[in-house]
């Protein structure tokens, strides 16, 4: 997708997003640039707003994600005496428009010239995507409006727009990343966190085969995802045929000096049971799950289901991944576990996991591209089996965590995050050991540092979804970056998306970064950057582009005129050089002068503001 226009019309505003507030992205006169990756920068002082637009959306697609989704729990729709249920009429910003472009799936939106009961040729979905120019408009007390503005019938009508058609035109993913801890960001994500694990488990009770990629559109991915991002970058990205790794790593290998993955474990987590979350009583009292009691089911049973005889596709994921692994066993802390798991309910197997061990090599590699395709489908199992930690979350916090609104949605964090003891979770990733460019030995992963961490975090999210229809939301993600990492970033994430000659297939994502930071503004065009302010006197925030052009600016110009830094130097250094200053006025010998010269040279640093003291000193000599 590539963003056109957001204003809000909620007479409340939003945080501190005032009503009226508008931000304009691509312009009319720029609309040909819509497949052109080109990430916006939102810059501004602490407390401008500009996080709040992440913000915004994410609470926006999280409120149109839920309208359209078919797994919603019973207790998310309807409520009860405790608990309103979701009401499509009510958003966190409740009026509001939204504009952008998107590709429309060619399955759901066809010509009409095609007949839309056959099924599509190769080469009509072969055929350049038509670009949808899509308005989404929301006004107090009414449902969200969803429509595609450019699409017309013969009578000049826009056709209304199907229940499918309307879930179809929103972004694949919306990407949350924040290197802080931005709460109010990650709240929508939690939920939709839930959301996949009720979707989950409803698809075990009906022992219906499960894709692991979620339904919603919203991932979050802290901390906690680093691992397996990166696992899944080093695994995936190469030659499907020969399985060597591909150039797309190559800002790992020219910034963090990694250049390949040598080892790893997954430990992975087999004889939770579902019914230890599913069928818990709601402890108010009032209130009891209508599930029944009597299902016995394995956390985890519909990523191993058995294989369809006849038919030569592997439904298991567990027997994907050892078809994978260099070698694999059954570890039972205690006593032996037969390989088909018909014992897990003996007595003292309380402790049971599958444990797949790899030995990278082009071959593993290779196994990998076959069994997985695609990069994001590994990743998405992966990030199942973390979500299936939520296990450990009872029904009342999973009822607050959802209908959490306002201050309360502060504190999410503190009552989401209740990971299982290590020992219990569903998925470990362990041993993960690289070799680093002037290393002779591997080292784990976990001894790379927080910016080496935040880096390859950033870029891997990149990578993950840079063929998908998505928007970026990251907020801050340069924060652990030394000061030459921050002038690389953008050009680093820029080659993540970097396009082959060969590569004809048009794909539009967007991505918004908020920062402080000079050195990132510096590596972005005027027209991609919007600068944040709040009025004097006034809790208005406002909204423009620089006045001066940013791409390769000094970092002293763009402080001064984007984040109103009077000076460019430390409080120190700059009360010392006043005193300087009151002493320059006290003198009036060449000698004295001369001296002073000497010691502001000696004693400071190159800067805007000791070169003015030296000037000032050379005319007052020149004068005498």
């Amino acid at each position: 997708m590539k963003l056109i226009r957001f204003a809000i019309h909620d007479p409340e505003g939003f945080r501190s997003l005032p009503q009226n507030f508008e931000v304009n992205f691509l312009g009319e006169l720029d609309y040909d640039k819509a497949t052109d990756f080109n990430p916006y920068v939102l810059a501004g002082g602490n407390g401008s707003g500009k996080s709040n637009v992440l913000e915004a959306l994410a609470e926006i697609f999280y409120h149109l994600d839920c309208r359209y989704l078919d797994n919603l729990p019973d207790y998310f729709e309807n409520g009860d005496d405790y608990f309103r249920g979701y009401d499509s009429t009510k958003c966190r910003i409740d009026a509001y428009e939204l504009e952008y472009f998107i590709f429309p799936d060619p399955e759901i939106f066809q010509d009409e010239a095609f007949d839309q009961t056959v099924v599509l040729s190769d080469e009509v979905k072969n055929k350049p995507p038509r670009r949808a120019h899509v308005r989404i408009k929301k006004i107090v007390g009414d449902s969200p409006e969803i429509i595609w503005v450019d699409r017309e019938l013969d009578d000049n009508k826009l056709p209304e727009l199907s229940r499918q058609e309307c879930h179809a035109l929103l972004p694949d993913h919306v990407i949350g990343y924040a290197s802080g801890n931005n709460e109010t960001l990650s709240t929508p994500f939690f939920k939709s966190r839930i959301l996949q694990y009720e979707a989950y488990l409803a698809t075990l009770k009906s022992q219906s085969f499960v894709d692991p990629r979620p339904e919603t559109s919203l991932v979050y991915l802290d901390e906690n995802y680093s691992q397996a991002i990166l696992l899944t970058n080093l695994l995936m990205w190469g030659d499907a045929e020969t399985g060597e790794q591909g150039t797309e790593l190559s800002p790992f290998l020219e910034t963090i000096g990694l250049e390949r993955i040598d080892t790893f474990r997954l430990s992975i987590r087999l004889n939770i049971k579902a019914d230890r979350e599913l069928f818990r009583e709601f402890e108010r009292g009032s209130v009891i799950p209508q599930v029944p009691k009597d299902i016995d089911t394995r956390l985890i049973a519909n990523l191993d289901l058995p294989e369809i005889e006849g038919k030569n596709q592997i439904r298991s994921y567990l027997n994907k991944l050892k078809l994978c692994a260099t070698c694999y066993r059954i570890h039972n802390a205690g006593s032996f576990v037969s390989a088909d798991f018909s014992d897990l309910d003996e007595p003292g197997n309380e402790l049971i996991y599958l444990e797949l061990d790899y030995k990278v090599s082009p071959a593993t590699r290779k196994a990998f591209r076959f069994h997985f395709d695609e990069p994001v489908k590994l990743f998405e199992l992966l990030h199942l089996l973390l979500v299936l930690n939520n296990y450990e979350l009872d029904f009342i916090t999973k009822r607050e965590v959802l209908h959490a609104t306002g201050p309360k949605s502060l504190y999410l964090a503190q009552r989401y995050e209740q990971l299982p003891k290590v020992a219990d979770r569903i998925l470990r990733i362990r041993n993960f050991t690289i070799r680093k460019q002037g290393v002779a030995e591997s080292i784990d992963t976990r001894a790379l540092s927080d910016g080496e961490h935040q880096f390859l975090h950033a870029l891997g999210l990149c990578l993950l979804y840079k063929d998908k229809r998505t928007l970026f939301l990251f907020d801050e993600p340069e924060t652990h970056f030394n000061p030459e990492w921050k002038a690389k970033f953008i050009t680093a994430v820029r080659s993540c998306f970097a396009k082959e000659e060969q590569d004809a297939d048009e794909t539009m994502r967007e991505m918004l970064i908020t920062t402080h930071s000079p050195l990132v503004i510096s590596d972005c065009e005027r027209e991609y950057v919007r600068v944040f302010k709040r009025k004097e006197d006034s809790q208005e925030v406002y909204v423009r582009r620089p006045e001066h052009e940013t791409l390769g600016a000094s970092i002293s110009k763009i402080g001064i005129d984007l984040f109103d830094m009077p000076e460019t130097i430390g409080n120190y250094a700059l009360a010392k050089l006043e005193a300087h200053i009151d002493e320059l006025e006290s003198l009036d010998s060449r000698e004295a002068l001369t001296d002073l010269f000497k010691r502001v040279s000696r004693d400071y640093g190159e800067s805007v503001e000791r070169e003015l003291l030296r000037h000032r000193i050379i005319q007052k000599i020149e004068a005498l």
